[in-house]
């Protein structure tokens, strides 16, 4: 049970991170792309606008979170085995590939990786591929 709750920690983190950053995302794209001219008043900040994001975001990675830490758990049984500074080589390599591909696929998407895409990206994979399988570790 360690994992999922580390797993919910490190989501939970997550999810502050990626509130900020999709909010100053929101804000400089508005002014390139007309639906966001019309959903997004001209007026707001983007600390205004981490409120709704963050509703939806503490959801979404906590769930994600857990759901990797039960991915850890059965990776540890399955696979036991450290490297890479993890207590287990498999689960962060997966972790790895998994936010390496995702941020190629946005480069090769869009030509281009926003600093803040790239700063979700990398957090992705510290905080799922090391953290959690630290705090699961120091948890038992």
């Amino acid at each position: 049970m360690e994992e999922v709750f580390a797993g919910f920690v490190s989501g939970y983190i997550m999810a502050i991170i990626f509130s900020g950053l999709a909010a100053l995302m929101i804000v400089d794209a508005r002014s390139r792309i007309p639906f966001l001219v019309k959903a997004i008043a001209p007026n707001i900040s983007a600390v205004a606008l981490a409120v709704p994001i963050s509703l939806i975001a503490f959801l979404l990675w906590t769930a994600v979170g857990m759901f990797l830490g039960l991915l850890y758990r059965y990776t540890l049984d399955e696979a036991p085995g450290g490297g890479l500074g993890s207590p287990n080589l498999l689960y962060t390599m997966l972790i790895i590939s998994f936010g390496g591909l995702s941020l190629a696929a946005i480069v090769t998407a869009f030509r281009r990786l926003p600093w803040q895409v790239a700063a979700i990206g990398l957090s992705f994979i510290a905080l799922f591929g090391w953290a959690l399988p630290r705090l699961a570790q120091a948890a038992e």
